[in-house]
């Protein structure tokens, strides 16, 4: 998925920026979900990302995870070109996408009177 509701994690950003940002195209409305992507070492960070704005919500959001095996290609160079052949190898790394939606707080819509 890609797209304005398509946060990609990595580790160069600061957590709390991608956490700002995501909060921010919510809190909006104009979107009633945003799909947080990480693989590898990111997979933390991606569902912890969406652990905090279901927490900041309270009750707002929800979230729906899905994992997946990703291929990835690795072109490897010789230290010395001169002497080497390039290679290649395909490994299989986990992911994640956590989806984060809008949900409704019924708890907030019953009127006590």
């Amino acid at each position: 998925s890609s797209g304005i509701n398509a946060e990609y994690g990595d580790r160069i950003q600061p957590f709390n920026q991608q956490l700002e940002r995501t909060w921010r195209i919510l809190n909006e409305g104009k979107l009633d979900h945003v799909v947080v992507h990480g693989i590898g070492p990111v997979i933390q960070r991606a569902i912890n990302l969406a652990l905090q704005i279901q927490i900041r919500g309270r009750g707002v959001f929800d979230v729906s995870v899905t994992t997946h095996t990703v291929y990835l290609h690795d072109d490897m160079s010789p230290v010395n070109p001169d002497k080497g052949v390039v290679s290649s190898q395909t490994r299989k790394n986990s992911s994640v996408s956590v989806k984060i939606f809008r949900t409704l707080d019924i708890g907030s819509c019953v009127s006590v009177g």
